[in-house]
């Protein structure tokens, strides 16, 4: 039973990524695709890297994977 539940759960995450990716390529504009991933870094960069440098940025978003 065990097998087939990892099973099922890798074909939903599979599933999940593909109609993730064909949505991100045929319906949205390359602006959109790449406003999007502008966001995603300024987030990533915000969150984990400016806090290890900014200590009063540290105190408002607290310090992840410390």
């Amino acid at each position: 039973m065990r097998k087939w539940a990892g099973r099922f759960a890798g074909m939903v995450f599979g599933l999940s990524w593909w109609m993730l990716l064909m949505t991100a390529i045929w319906f949205h504009t390359w602006l959109e695709k790449w406003n999007g991933l502008f966001l995603a870094l300024a987030t990533i960069y915000s969150i984990y890297i400016l806090p290890r440098r900014a200590g009063a940025w540290r105190d408002v978003v607290g310090a992840p994977g410390v």
